[in-house]
């Protein structure tokens, strides 16, 4: 019988293993990269104001062996060389090499036991009519990638929606929160995940990193 560290090293690798498989359904168009200085000049401070979505995370309930960690606002600079800033706990960093994993992604982050994952794409507003047509595009995207009917909720007062919606990826059990909106210059699709033992337990710390994104 498997004791805890080496079921926890198991969940791990498996959920990193499915990035790739899992994220390749994210981008709606063609990525093209842009200079660092292009994306700065064209990125205004633009700050998603998400406490409205907590209903995400109100029946959630954090365990002892996870206590909230300290946070502390962190620019990643994405793909694209557009910066943005985001409050994440202690022990989260950036998923090295993330873009061999999907190509589309802007950034991706994990906590350090990897169970847990953050990661964004990014796509200009100048490839779509608005975003209740890119938000379509996504919608029918996830449809078919994960054969799910979930459908994504306003959030009051912002230029934003979610979704939360559980998947089953080469048998394996994983959960999703998933946000798209509509920034200064782009849409987004800022999406979360783990897996689906561990959700109860990570949703609050997950909706809370994704409500503190900005767009610089």
């Amino acid at each position: 019988m498997k004791n805890k560290g080496e079921r926890e090293n198991n969940e791990k690798s498996v959920v990193f293993s499915l990035l790739g498989f899992t994220l390749l359904f994210a981008g709606c168009t063609p990525k093209e990269e842009k200079p660092a200085s292009e994306s700065t000049e064209n990125a205004s401070a633009t700050s998603v104001s998400m406490t409205s979505s907590t209903e995400v995370a109100q029946e959630s309930t954090v365990s002892s062996s996870e206590a909230a960690l300290p946070s502390s606002e962190q620019t990643i600079t994405g793909v694209s060389g557009t910066n943005y800033t985001i409050d994440l706990p202690s022990n989260w960093q950036e998923v090295p090499d993330f873009t061999s994993l999907n190509p589309d992604n802007d950034f991706m982050l994990s906590d350090a036991l990897e169970t847990k994952y953050l990661a964004a794409v990014v796509e200009s507003k100048q490839d779509f009519a608005d975003l209740e047509t890119y938000l379509g595009l996504v919608q029918e995207n996830l449809a078919t990638s994960f054969d799910t009917t979930a459908t994504f909720l306003p959030i009051p007062d912002t230029k934003a929606y979610f979704v939360d919606f559980p998947a089953t990826v080469e048998g394996l059990n994983i959960h999703y929160i998933y946000y798209v909106l509509e920034t200064e210059n782009n849409y987004v699709q800022l999406y979360g995940w783990t897996l689906e033992s561990l959700y109860d337990s990570s949703k609050e710390e997950l909706t809370a990193i994704m409500n503190s994104f900005k767009e610089e």
